[in-house]
């Protein structure tokens, strides 16, 4: 029973992780607002796009993994440095709740293939790319799949539920938008304080 509740408690923090990187207002974000003002589906289909980009990266860094190992100073220096990442995305995070706006420029931008645009949206994403390379590796090597699985277990629940939100309430968003950073913002410093921890024990 102790080793089933510590696993859910691993898949829960994965997708309390999946949440604070899926919900931040950002490019995939503002894309998923503007096709879900039109249709839930293409809102969702930016969002699927954006978690496809993730399995792929997902897929790359298992694999580099075992190439090496991450054992020792190796893990500590990671673990900062994905602290450190997780704390400026937080900054950013913080920063962008007073730009933003749903306007009718963005409709403009609507694209008429959704899905490739959250996937290359995603891809060529630098945050995301640095994520994977600095937290993703982190996690894989030192939990495991189990949160990796609760991180897109996160994430699918938010491409699923935000499109519908947005479209149903959509002269809400401002404030829906102020509400899911903050709490964005909470979880990513909290993640970023795990990390900066694991550190220091990973350095002592």
């Amino acid at each position: 029973m102790q080793v089933g509740a510590e696993i859910f408690g691993v898949f829960l923090a994965g997708v309390a992780l999946g949440l604070s990187i899926a919900a931040p207002p950002g490019p995939v974000n503002a894309m998923i607002a503007v096709q879900s003002t039109r249709s839930v589906l293409k809102g969702f289909l930016v969002g699927l796009g954006a978690m496809t980009s993730d399995a792929t990266f997902l897929f790359i860094t298992y694999n580099m993994r075992q190439f090496f190992e991450i054992e020792g100073p190796l893990r500590g220096a990671l673990s900062l440095i994905s602290s450190a990442l997780l704390a400026y995305l937080a900054y950013l995070t913080l920063r962008s709740i007073k730009k933003l706006q749903v306007s009718g420029k963005r409709e403009e931008r609507a694209s008429a293939i959704p899905y490739f645009t959250g996937l290359s949206i995603g891809l060529t994403n630098p945050f995301q790319i640095a994520w994977w390379m600095s937290v993703g590796l982190s996690l894989i090597s030192s939990i495991g799949l189990i949160i990796i699985i609760g991180f897109f277990s996160g994430i699918l629940f938010w491409i699923v539920s935000f499109p519908m939100v947005i479209h149903f309430a959509q002269s809400r968003v401002p404030q829906l938008y102020k509400i899911v950073g903050y709490t964005s913002t909470a979880l990513l410093i909290a993640f970023s304080l795990w990390f900066l921890f694991s550190a220091i024990e990973s350095f002592i």
